[in-house]
């Protein structure tokens, strides 16, 4: 097989679906030494870098939100907001049935 054919083999097969990319970043975080100590108290035994990544992921979700609600979002970001909305639909019902059951116990 020569080197078009195998490249336009390639191309003709559909992409997968690209998985969400999380790698690791580096920041320095500028707080007072107490803040920073009462910080690593309220973390407990769980990583820094995992409780870091929490509160981007939260405060990211909430920059998001206001920008949803203000008319912001481009179409690909509402379609994307959608999904997350069914998502999240999905899994308070799960809840939802999980407290029924436990109730009619």
């Amino acid at each position: 097989m020569g080197r078009r054919s195998r490249h336009r083999n390639q191309q003709a097969r559909p992409a997968a679906a690209a998985p969400i990319d999380r790698r690791d970043r580096m920041a320095r975080v500028q707080v007072a030494d107490d803040v920073w100590a009462d910080f690593r108290a309220a973390a407990g035994y769980r990583p820094i870098s995992e409780v870091l990544g929490e509160l981007v992921t939260r405060e990211v979700d909430r920059y998001r939100s206001k920008r949803l609600r203000d008319g912001q979002l481009d179409p690909r970001e509402i379609t994307a907001a959608l999904e997350h909305a069914r998502r999240q639909q999905a899994d308070l019902t799960a809840i939802v049935e999980r407290l029924e059951a436990l109730r009619r116990q």
